[in-house]
C-alpha cells in the first residue's frame, strides 16, 4: 500500500482539518509513508447462507441480533462475511508514537483509518468480479444501528480469523489488531436496496460516508 492509494480527503476528515496549511500537509506526507511501511494487509471472506425467520436473520446458522441486519439482508439468500486487517505492526507504531509524539500519533490513526476502508473497499471491488450473483448490498458491520459489537467475537470464528489472518476479539468485543474490520454484504439475483436506505442508527455529522448516503435524513447536522 502507498500513500497515493489513501483517500487524502478522508483523511483529513478524520483528523477534522479540511484546509491544512503546507507544514501540516508536508507532516502528513511523511505520516502516511510511514505508516503505510507498517501496514501488512490481510483478508479473508466466506460465502454463507442466510435464513428470514419470523424472530430475524441467520447466516450460516448464527442468529444475529438486531432487525438493521435482517432489513439490511432482506432479499438476500446468501452473504459475504468478509474480515480485514493491516495486522499488528500498524498498532504497535500507534502505540509506540503516543509516547513520543502525540500529534504524529493521530496522524496515523487517521491515515489507518482510509487505509483499512481500502482494503475493504478493494476487496469489495474483488468480489463484484468474481462472485456470480448480480446484486449486491453495501457493507454492513456490527455495531451499525442495532447490530450489536458483541457479535464481532462469533464472526470471527466463522471466519476461522484468528487462525487465518491473525485477527482476535477481546472479551469487550474489541478487535486486535485494531485497525481491523469485519462485515457483512448480501448477495441476490434480484434487486436489493441500497444498504444506507435504512440507515445506521447514528448521528451523520461526522459520518465519513454521509455525501454519498442515501439514508433517509443523511447529511443532517
Amino acid at each position: 500500500m502507498t500513500p497515493e492509494q489513501l483517500d487524502r480527503a478522508e483523511i483529513l476528515q478524520y483528523l477534522r482539518t479540511p484546509a491544512p496549511g503546507a507544514e501540516f500537509s508536508a507532516m502528513l506526507d511523511a505520516a502516511a509513508a510511514e505508516l503505510c511501511a507498517a501496514v501488512r494487509e490481510r483478508s479473508i471472506w466466506r460465502v454463507l447462507p442466510v435464513t428470514h425467520t419470523e424472530s430475524g436473520v441467520t447466516l450460516g446458522g448464527l442468529a444475529l441480533g438486531g432487525q438493521d441486519i435482517a432489513k439490511h439482508l432482506s432479499g438476500c439468500g446468501e452473504a459475504v462475511l468478509l474480515g480485514a486487517t493491516l495486522s499488528a505492526g500498524v498498532d504497535a507504531l500507534i502505540r509506540r508514537t503516543e509516547h513520543t509524539d502525540m500529534l504524529r500519533a493521530v496522524m496515523y490513526d487517521a491515515i489507518a483509518g482510509a487505509a483499512i476502508e481500502r482494503v475493504c473497499n478493494d476487496l469489495t471491488a474483488e468480489l463484484h468480479r468474481t462472485l456470480p450473483y448480480p446484486y449486491f448490498t453495501e457493507r454492513f458491520s456490527p455495531g451499525y444501528g442495532d447490530f450489536p459489537l458483541t457479535q464481532q467475537g462469533a464472526l470471527v470464528q466463522l471466519l476461522d480469523a484468528t487462525r487465518k489472518i491473525g485477527l482476535t476479539v477481546t472479551p469487550h468485543s474489541t478487535m486486535i489488531p485494531m485497525k481491523s474490520v469485519t462485515a457483512l454484504i448480501g448477495l441476490s439475483h434480484s434487486p436489493v436496496q441500497d444498504a444506507r436506505r435504512f440507515g445506521c442508527g447514528c448521528d451523520c455529522t461526522e459520518c465519513p460516508y454521509r455525501e454519498g448516503c442515501r439514508a433517509e435524513g443523511a447529511g443532517r447536522k
